[in-house]
């Protein structure tokens, strides 16, 4: 559009230039014509010799009119009546101002555009009157084919500019739309278009930069994987101590193990999850029971943090799932909404609705911007206020091994994070 708009007032300027030149060019010819023959009828009266004014006019149209003026400025005789009155008569001043040397003048007389070419001779001013109408008529046909001519330039323009922009800017949407399809966990790189022009040099920054993110990501999965390696043999070494402890232990105190035991192995499923995420992979065990979503996810994981309180009832419906991973969903959930909102405004939900079982970590927080909701559930992303970018994204892997979804919907003092799972009906025996 913009090459076609460049185009059209180059056309605009160009068609206002050619009617200028030609406008200029009609009425300075007909101008020589016209001083031409009104010197050569003043040679004529100014040697008195014989012969006819008229025979000496050769007007580029042939109609041309002969006036005579005396000393003094007052018209004498025209060759035509139309000219030979009052009306039709010179401006005294530019007849005397043709005293001395030959004068042109352009304007109207007797209703009709004129060019005149005025040059003295020994008993006054002789004005040769040219008709000046055929060079507006040439004018109007030439302004309108310059008016088409100039549409179909623009038209033309517009769609050249359009086909001409689609090839330069082709090879840059390739490039776009090739970054577009790279994978966050597989950054191969962009294949070279192989000129060597700006494009390619563009190709040639970005393979570079892909080479640099690949190099950064593999250090990175690296840490990660002999990180966990190295705390996973503590968590295993920890978890055997404290059955053995559990199995030796009183019975007042068996219940306290048992609960260190379940935080321990959460530790160390925790760092198994890291070490799939840092690998790219999704959460893909999964051991489903039956069970009840109160008593067996949403209490325990209170437990763990006083002050966050329990809305449903225990035993009032059944869910199919793996107990581990959603109390690991739900735990996941409350770390976040607790460092974000402290403990007492968090509040842990089981509610029936139709079919389905909604679990939900709700808190009256300061909320969730609506331009960050898409990016929470990414690995690694913090958003500032702390933790590992972890979290929710392995609550959402969870969901997904579900076949659920986990939602947010958040506005200040009113934010829950929820996730549904089918509600299961069991007959009187319990089967």
């Amino acid at each position: 559009m913009l090459a076609g708009l460049a185009i059209g007032l180059l056309s605009l300027v160009a068609s206002v230039s050619a009617f200028v030149v030609v406008r200029g060019s009609l009425q300075g010819t007909l101008q020589v014509s016209l001083r031409a023959d009104a010197a050569a009828v003043a040679s004529l009266y100014a040697t008195g010799a014989a012969g006819s004014a008229r025979d000496l006019l050769a007007g580029p149209t042939g109609g041309v009119v002969v006036q005579l003026y005396d000393p003094l400025g007052a018209l004498l005789v025209a060759s035509e009546a139309p000219f030979a009155g009052g009306d039709a008569a010179l401006p005294a001043r530019v007849v005397l101002g043709a005293r001395e040397a030959p004068v042109d003048w352009r304007g109207a007389l007797a209703g009709t555009p004129v060019q005149v070419a005025l040059t003295p001779f020994e008993f006054g001013v002789v004005a040769v009157v040219g008709d000046a109408d055929f060079i507006g008529a040439a004018l109007a046909r030439l302004a309108r084919d310059l008016v088409l001519v100039a549409t179909v330039l623009i038209a033309a323009s517009v769609a050249v500019g359009w086909a001409l922009a689609a090839a330069i800017t082709r090879p840059v949407r390739r490039l776009a739309l090739a970054a577009q399809r790279l994978d966050p966990e597989r950054l191969e790189p962009i294949p070279d278009p192989g000129a060597r022009d700006e494009v390619g040099r563009l190709t040639e920054v970005l393979n570079a930069l892909l080479e640099r993110l690949r190099a950064a990501m593999g250090a990175q999965r690296i840490f990660l994987a002999e990180t966990s390696h190295e705390l996973r043999t503590p968590l295993t070494s920890l978890q055997g101590f404290l059955e053995r402890a559990s199995r030796r232990a009183d019975p007042e105190v068996r219940r306290d193990l048992d609960d260190a035991r379940r935080v321990a192995a959460g530790m160390s499923r925790l760092v198994t999850d890291l070490l799939q995420l840092s690998r790219g992979e999704v959460v893909r065990e999964f051991d489903p029971f039956l069970l009840d979503p109160v008593a067996d996810v949403l209490v325990p994981v209170a437990e763990e943090w006083p002050g966050v309180r329990v809305e449903g009832v225990p035993g009032e419906t059944t869910v199919l799932g793996d107990p581990t991973r959603l109390r690991q969903l739900v735990r996941n959930l409350t770390a976040n909404a607790v460092r974000l909102a402290g403990a007492p405004a968090v509040t842990l939900r089981a509610r029936v609705e139709g079919d389905d079982v909604a679990l939900e970590v709700h808190d009256t927080g300061p909320g969730v911007p609506e331009e960050l909701r898409a990016k929470v559930f990414e690995k690694f992303w913090t958003g500032g206020g702390g933790g590992s970018g972890l979290g929710l994204a392995i609550a959402r892997q969870i969901a997904t091994a579900h076949a659920s979804e986990l939602t947010l919907a958040s506005a200040p003092s009113d934010t829950t994070f929820s996730v549904r799972l089918p509600r299961m009906e069991l007959d009187d025996e319990g089967g």
